[in-house]
This record gives structure tokens, sequence and C-alpha cells, in this order.
């Protein structure tokens, strides 16, 4: 969706999509404990801003995701279903947002 974030994925894209995968599994698996959650999702979210991922590239992830569930899971892919994917990506989103502003302040 958006070429120049390309330059942000230095390795493999297959290893980086298996790692996306694996941590929206983590992250869906524990959304009935998101507190848990919450201190890994910052320490991600810190170590994507040293990457150079920008608050903006999270909007941009988020529409990749929501069209490539909408892809993979067809009919299946509900306008409630859409809906419960956007607010738990908004959550993770926020969160790690929350992280990458720590790593910020922190560099200040």
């Amino acid at each position: 969706l958006d070429p120049a974030l390309r330059a942000l994925f230095k390795s493999d894209m297959r290893e980086q999509g298996a790692k996306l995968m694996q941590m929206i599994g983590v992250a869906v698996a524990g959304l009935h404990a998101p507190e848990a959650l919450v201190p890994t999702l910052r320490g991600l979210g810190r170590r994507h801003r040293g990457y150079g991922v920008e608050d903006r590239h999270y909007a941009t992830v988020g529409e990749a995701l929501i069209w490539t569930l909408g892809q993979g899971l067809g009919p299946a892919f509900t306008a409630e279903a859409r809906e419960a994917w956007l607010a738990a990506y908004t959550l993770l989103a926020s969160v790690m947002q929350a992280g990458a502003a720590e790593a910020d302040a922190a560099a200040a």
C-alpha cells in the first residue's frame, strides 16, 4: 500500500510475515486479558520506533491487515468480524504507539 515502507524491512519478507502472524496470534489469544499484553506490546513499539516505524505507518498496516483478512476469509469476514478485528488492531497499535512515545521521551 505504501512502497516507501519497503525500506523498513531489512530481512526476508516471508520471515517478516511469519513474525507478524505469530504476534497477531499471541495478541488475539491474549485479548481476554489485555493487561498482560501491555508490557510486551509497549516493548514491541519501542523496538519498532528504533527500526524507523512512525505512528502514521500503523494505519497502513491496519488497512493491509483488514484487506488481507477480507481476501482470505471471503464471505466469512462479516461486518461484525471486520469491526472486531479493527477494534483489536486499534488496541494493539495504540499500545505499541504508546511504547514508541516512551522511547521518544527517553531519547529526548
